[in-house]
Order: structure tokens, then C-alpha cells, then sequence
């Protein structure tokens, strides 16, 4: 995944980390000494390394389980950020408590259990902090699953792996998921692509660059997967009708913050959206 996760096939992340800067400098305070950063799922870096033109940084840290995704972040970023082979799961075993003026949560809801990870933001974060949260929800690219895909989407599992995500189901399951983590939303976007998928090819282009494929937690997911791919590539010839495909890849990019003065709470144990999934943390 990682010499791929670069391609960024139609520009998904790219555009989407554009709009969750723009929040961050327009509604962050000014700090002495440059904000202190963590990211929850580094990947190659390119997060870190656009805050570095918008942003006054001070000490950046990024976790990633992936070897690969953090050699290319440290070729990207230099030694000026610490990486850290670890997973987001735990990152407060590794930093100290209110410790972070913002943390990047971007595309790493997929890869884990989400509500943990918000926890450990909030862990993370100094009163007054800022999380910023990048995901996709369930129903993007709905289109590929459902209708004159379905029977196909059906055989591989795409609707029973996606219901054991943890990625919020709609752009309204986003903020009630911060809210209940005990965040403030300062400023949120529903935001929605339009996306054409030219063919088969471009299907997998994007399943791929993503790691999209390697969401499910069913240990047998990836080899339907690669059966689907070759039974398809067979059959090409019948399925060239069903492109084009005009679908949209439906994002929530949300600025947040932990409130100065923090009422006692609890962590309810209960999940607002998905279920108990593999803790893996690869992200972008």
C-alpha cells in the first residue's frame, strides 16, 4: 500500500486536506513557538507537510504501523518530525497526557476502532486543543455497491465490511460522534466529490491507492476480492456496458476542539456507529 498510497487516484485526499487546513488556520488561536502536532496515521506525511506552508509548527509527531508509509515520511519531512512505528491505538503510552495544541485524524477511522482513537485524542489534546478529523462515511461511492453493481458488490462482502468499520454512517453520525467524545465543533464541511469511474480499472486504481481493500476484517475478504478481479477481468466483455459510472465519494472534514473546562465524564463503552474492528492504523 504504501508505494501506491501517493497516487491519490482523483485527487481524493489531496483536495480534502486542503479543506481541513483551511479550518485549522482559520479558526486556530495564535501560539508562541508554533503549534505542537501529532498526527494519528502519518502515512507518507503529506499531511504534516502541508501544514508546514500554512502553519506555524513546533514539535510534529506521526504514528503508523507501516514501515514503508514512515520511510517515505522521513524522506518527505526530514528529521525536524518525530515518527513513531506504533499504533494510534496507543499513542498516549508514547506522548504525555494534554500535551498537543492539534491532532490530525485523517483516514484512519477505517483502519481501527474509531471511538478509541478519538479518546486517545482527546487524551492527547491540552484544553483548548484542536482535533481535525478527515473521513469518509459509509456511504460513499454508493454507487459501486449498490443497483446494477449490487450482485457483484453482494459476492465479495462490500455491505457486511462496511458495516463492521467504524467510519460514521453519514456527515450527521460525524458530529454526533465528536460530540459524544466531548468535542466542541468549530467548523464542519460535508463534503462530496464527484468522481468517474471510466472502467474496471479505474475501480481498482482507487481500491488500491487507498488501501480500501484492506479495510475488511474478514480474513477471507482479500482473497474474494482478488477473485472478483480476475472472474470480472474474464468477463470484461459483458461488463464494459456498466461504465462510465458517475459516483460520489461523500467525506466529513471536521475541525473540533476540546473544551477548557472539561466536565466529569465517562467513555461510554458503546460505539454511535459501527462495530468492534481490527486494530490497524495506516492513514494519510
Amino acid at each position: 500500500m504504501a508505494e501506491r498510497y501517493d497516487n491519490d487516484w482523483a485527487n481524493l485526499y489531496g483536495s480534502s486536506r486542503r479543506v481541513a487546513i483551511e479550518q485549522i488556520d482559520q479558526h486556530r488561536h495564535r501560539t508562541r513557538g508554533g503549534l505542537s502536532v501529532v498526527d494519528l496515521g502519518i502515512g507518507t506525511g503529506n499531511a504534516i507537510a502541508d501544514l508546514q506552508g500554512q502553519v506555524d509548527l513546533g514539535q510534529c509527531t506521526g504514528f503508523d504501523v507501516s514501515p514503508g508509509m514512515l520511510s517515505q515520511a522521513a524522506q518527505k519531512l526530514g528529521p525536524a518530525v518525530e515518527l513513531i512505528n506504533a499504533d494510534a491505538h496507543d499513542a498516549s503510552a508514547h506522548l504525555p497526557p494534554t500535551s498537543q495544541d492539534l491532532v490530525l485524524c485523517h483516514f484512519v477511522l477505517g483502519f481501527g476502532d474509531g471511538g478509541h482513537l478519538l479518546e486517545q485524542a482527546f487524551r492527547l489534546l491540552r484544553p483548548g486543543g484542536y482535533l481535525s478529523l478527515a473521513t469518509t462515511t459509509r456511504r460513499s461511492f454508493a454507487e459501486l455497491y449498490e443497483g446494477r453493481f449490487e450482485r457483484y458488490a453482494n459476492w465479495i462482502g462490500v455491505k457486511k465490511s462496511l458495516d463492521r468499520l467504524s467510519n460514521p454512517i453519514d456527515h450527521a453520525d460525524c458530529r454526533r460522534l465528536l460530540q459524544q467524545h466531548g468535542f466542541d465543533i468549530l467548523a464542519d464541511r460535508d463534503y462530496r466529490q464527484p468522481v468517474c469511474f471510466r472502467s474496471l480499472r479505474d475501480v481498482r486504481g482507487w481500491a488500491l491507492d487507498s488501501g480500501w481493500v484492506v479495510n475488511g476484517e474478514d480474513k477471507h475478504f482479500g482473497l474474494r476480492v482478488a477473485g472478483a478481479w480476475t472472474l470480472i477481468a474474464l468477463a470484461m466483455v459483458f461488463l464494459r456496458p456498466l461504465f462510465p459510472v458517475h459516483a460520489t465519494c461523500e467525506m466529513s472534514i471536521v475541525l473540533a476542539q476540546k473544551p477548557v473546562a472539561q466536565p466529569s465524564r465517562q467513555f461510554s463503552p458503546q460505539r454511535s456507529s459501527g462495530s468492534d474492528s481490527a486494530r490497524k492504523s495506516v492513514a494519510g
